[in-house]
C-alpha cells in the first residue's frame, strides 16, 4: 500500500467531492496490483468526533413524527442529503438506519454548517 495521504480533493486522478460530504474525513490511499494496475481506497480509521461544549446556541432540535431515513432528514434540515452522518455522530442512535418516530433529535442549525465543517476540516488536514 502507497499513502498518499491526502483527501480524495486533492488527488487529480479522482473526482472532487462536495465539503459536505463524509468521505472527506478519509486520506486515499493507493494500492499498486502490479506496474499496470492500481486502485485508490480510505484509510477509515479516522472519525469525527463532535465536542460535548459547543455552545447550545449552535443546536436546534426537532421531534419525528414518524421513522425518517438519516439522509431524508439531513435533506429537510439542510437541503443535502450529504450531512446525515453529522446529525447521526450528534444523537449516537441505536439504529443506524432511521430516525425514530416520536424521538427528539438535536442537530446543528443551517447557520453553523460552514463554521463546522471548516472546523473539522482543519482538524483532519492538522
Amino acid at each position: 500500500m502507497n499513502p498518499i495521504g491526502l483527501s480524495q480533493n486533492l488527488v487529480n486522478a479522482l473526482p472532487s467531492l462536495a465539503r459536505t460530504r463524509y468521505e472527506n474525513i478519509f486520506k486515499v490511499f493507493k494500492v499498486l496490483k502490479d506496474k499496470d494496475n492500481s486502485y485508490y481506497l480510505y484509510n477509515i480509521n479516522n472519525k469525527v468526533i463532535i465536542p460535548d461544549n459547543l455552545d447550545d446556541n449552535v443546536y436546534s432540535t426537532i421531534v419525528i413524527s414518524r421513522n425518517t431515513a438519516w439522509t431524508t432528514l439531513s435533506f429537510k434540515l439542510y437541503g443535502t442529503i450529504d450531512l446525515w452522518w453529522l446529525i447521526f455522530l450528534i444523537n449516537k442512535p441505536k439504529d443506524i438506519f432511521l430516525a425514530r418516530s416520536g424521538e427528539s433529535y438535536k442537530y446543528i442549525k443551517p447557520i453553523f454548517i460552514d463554521s463546522v465543517l471548516t472546523n473539522i476540516e482543519q482538524q483532519i488536514n492538522a
